[in-house]
């Protein structure tokens, strides 16, 4: 990011420290919460039952959608055992299905879950009754409403009571990933394309250039940015399509081809997953509409600015940005923490304008370049990096406010970071960030300053010492968006990973420093 810590030059060294710290804690995950994982169940995973059960009962971490979730027991041969209807209860924490008549034998029970963040879990287990089982008298299957103990604090112990089951929890499910992925560029793309034109290339144009030459180099960007931004439309596009076939696929169990039926798409859009995703549809929407005369304006009259539109398609941006976090971990996680979304959506505008914004510098920014002679470069560029700097300061604010919120709620602690695979992911995603942050140290201290030491030459016509530094600089700005791009893939992939704080790696951790100071 360029200059993104330009109050550094006049701070000590522990100050610096402390400001990277936070920084770094700024980039901890947004989502958490989330995911519905196994906490306990009845049977058993792996027991032998003396008595033969009449009920299977699973308790999961987060409450489950209702009429979504299913669950099959079958025999040694196979055949279904159970009477097919799950029932909810416990706040829809609790499903519930009644058993026919079992004999002796291993039974096999396969469940899945979608859970109020709209992620579709998946798991299995076994239990064996006993020749000798005898058989209970007649249970009823209908739930008891009244209050109960939490799965979090019953006193079955979690982790011997899950041993031996199988879920999806930490599996990586690319098809959906990589959607999720070109998805959040598409939008970083957008939003981003709208800020940097109206907060950054714009502003720094003015006060670096006046006349043709100006009006120049502004066609020239704005021309680039539109198309760039019309590549965001179009990926958004075909990628929301594409995941809603994909979530219609994974919670009805259906093929990509079955789950193109409309009945099919209807029934996704009925549950908690529809509203985000209409809301992105719609803003998206509002965005092509905004870009269409943006774009004839553009190519009749690129001497208007046509400020107005640009500020609307910001507006727009804005409100897409807040879709992602209308559904997910986020918006399950606002019982407990209520700013969750909030500062999920906080989050994600900082970090459009950050990388949506290295984007556009790297892929705009050297379009408008071109129309600039020599003599003048060195100023656009002092400019430009200042003009970037004032916005992009109240950026790096809301990434630390958001994500110190944001670790606060969902780590359970720094052991995390190793023990847990959504913790693995995240550490690589930390790295990566600060890869991010000391090229943009670079840009400040080294590339920011000879441009304004140039800048302040007006008389010097050296364009063997300015072009070395544009092209370092450009090449430092390039590198800088790639990592931003790798950076969101670790994002995407963290979506689909249980996180740290349900994650059945913390549980063994806990009850491990529980039982030491006993012993």
């Amino acid at each position: 990011m360029i200059r993104l810590l330009p109050v550094c030059g006049g701070l000590r060294t522990q100050q610096r420290r402390t400001l990277l710290a936070i920084l770094l804690l700024a980039f901890l995950p947004v989502p958490a919460l989330g995911h519905a994982k196994l906490v306990r169940s009845e049977p058993k995973p792996k027991e032998t039952l003396a008595t033969v059960p009449k009920l299977v009962e699973l308790w999961f971490s987060e409450e489950l959608e209702p009429g979504l979730n299913t669950i099959e027991v079958k025999d040694q041969a196979g055949k279904r055992v159970d009477r097919g209807e799950v029932a909810l209860g416990e706040g829809n924490k609790k499903a519930q299905l009644e058993l026919g008549e079992l004999t002796p034998g291993l039974y096999t029970v396969t469940w899945k879950a979608l859970s109020a963040d709209q992620h579709a879990m998946r798991g299995s287990f076994v239990f064996t009754v006993s020749a000798s089982s005898p058989t209970p008298p007649p249970v009823s299957a209908s739930f008891d409403q009244s209050p109960n103990i939490s799965p979090t604090t019953t006193p079955h112990n979690q982790d011997q009571s899950m041993s031996g089951a199988e879920d999806s929890g930490d599996q990586i499910f690319w098809g959906q990933t990589l959607v999720r992925w070109v998805s959040y560029i598409s939008m970083m793309l957008l939003f981003g394309g709208f800020g940097f034109r109206s907060l950054v290339l714009i502003p720094a144009l003015r006060r670096a250039l006046d006349g043709a030459e100006r009006t120049e180099a502004g066609k020239a960007g704005v021309r680039r940015i539109l198309r760039l931004l019309w590549l965001g439309v179009v990926l958004l596009a075909v990628t929301s399509v594409v995941a809603l076939v994909l979530q219609a696929s994974d919670v009805f169990d259906k093929s990509f081809a079955e789950a193109l039926s409309p009945s099919v798409l209807s029934q996704v859009l009925a549950t908690g997953y529809g509203p985000s995703w209409i809301l992105k549809v719609g803003a998206l929407t509002a965005i092509a509409v905004i870009l269409l005369p943006l774009t004839k304006g553009a190519n009749r009259h690129p001497e208007r600015e046509q400020s107005a539109l640009w500020w609307a398609g910001l507006v727009a941006g804005i409100v897409l940005l807040i879709a992602p976090s209308w559904t997910g971990h986020a918006m399950v996680s606002v019982k407990h923490f209520r700013l969750a979304v909030l500062t999920d959506w906080l989050h994600l505008l900082a970090g459009g304008f950050w990388v949506g914004g290295l984007f556009h510098l790297a892929l705009a920014w050297p379009y408008a370049l071109s129309k600039i002679s020599d003599r003048n470069r060195p100023v656009a560029v002092h400019h430009l990096i200042r003009s970037f700097t004032r916005t992009a300061m109240p950026s790096v604010a809301l990434l630390v406010l958001a994500g110190l919120y944001n670790t606060w709620a969902h780590v359970p602690g720094i052991r995390a970071l190793w023990v847990t695979p959504y913790g693995q992911a995240l550490s690589v995603k930390l790295l990566l960030v600060l890869l991010m942050l000391l090229l943009g140290a670079i840009n400040n201290y080294h590339f920011g300053k000879r441009a304004a030491r140039l800048a302040h030459k007006q008389e010097n016509s050296d364009t063997e010492s300015a072009l070395p530094i544009e092209r370092r600089f450009y090449r430092s700005i390039a590198f800088e968006a790639s990592l931003g791009v790798v950076v969101l893939l670790v994002t995407a992939v963290l979506v689909f990973l249980t996180p740290a704080r349900n994650h059945p790696a913390m549980d063994n951790a806990a009850a491990t420093e529980a039982i030491i100071p006993q012993r």
